[in-house]
């Protein structure tokens, strides 16, 4: 096959591994290049300016428009909102969005520079990427605070703190885990917003996470209740996560 259409998929970033996978067109340095050149013709208005910024933030996507300032070298300037100048500050990357790439692939690329105040960033080290998160059939958020769940089937127990949830799947950071096959079935036992509840589940993986402990991944069935009282849940943590950057903003 020629080197000009091989696709090579590349091990995704261990913190990233379900939001985005690195992929290989070419090589690195032609790769990097040809990103570099769409940002060029999209600055020089030989193609529409006709991008996004894409960052998830305790699992939220946050996504403003950009202005694209200047290309110099290997290096794109841009002006940003000033939500997405704090993400990128703090995670040092962002994925970006665009029709006019290869295969319209998404691309991964880091900040060398970000003023969130001045609402400008300079990226750099462009690589392709399949962005997975968008795949997702449920919106998901991260919970901070250490909230108790437990997954039971017979006399197993799988207990630990929640790490994110959505409609469809939870996520359980847990210190010691039985060996159990994937899908089996069991019970999840939790509470949100003062409330009890018992979720209908299947163990999906456990995965080591570096926090000496081990992230377990689960599906689950709730009922129309559970269903209510997961979205009303998610949506307060949706306006809690806006309201923490608009609050970090302020003290930039």
């Amino acid at each position: 096959m020629p080197a000009c259409t091989r696709t090579h998929l590349l091990k995704g970033l261990s913190m990233k591994a379900d939001i985005y996978h690195l992929v290989t067109v070419n090589d690195g340095a032609s790769d990097n290049a040809a990103i570099v050149q769409v940002f060029s013709d999209m600055a020089a208005n030989r193609l529409k300016r006709n991008f996004s910024l894409l960052n998830y933030y305790d699992e939220v996507p946050v996504s403003y428009g950009s202005t694209i300032v200047g290309v110099e070298g290997d290096s794109v300037e841009l002006k940003v909102h000033e939500h997405q100048a704090l993400i990128l500050k703090q995670d040092n990357n962002a994925l970006i969005k665009c029709p006019h790439f290869h295969n319209d692939l998404g691309v991964h690329c880091y900040a060398s520079y970000v003023n969130v105040a001045k609402k400008t960033v300079i990226l750099h080290k462009f690589s392709y990427a399949q962005i997975r998160a968008e795949r997702r059939e449920a919106v998901r958020v991260r919970v901070r605070d250490p909230l108790p769940v437990k997954f039971t089937y017979g006399d197993v127990v799988i207990a630990g703190n929640l790490v994110d949830i959505s409609g469809s799947g939870v996520s359980i950071h847990a210190d010691l885990v039985p060996a159990t096959d994937t899908d089996q079935g069991g019970v999840l036992h939790l509470a949100l917003a003062g409330t009890a509840l018992k979720i209908p589940g299947t163990f999906v993986r456990a995965t080591a996470d570096g926090n000496d402990g081990t992230t377990c991944v689960f599906q689950i069935k709730p009922d129309t209740r559970a269903d209510t009282i997961i979205g009303r849940f998610i949506y307060q943590r949706q306006v809690e996560i806006i309201q923490q950057l608009k609050d970090e903003v302020a003290v930039e």
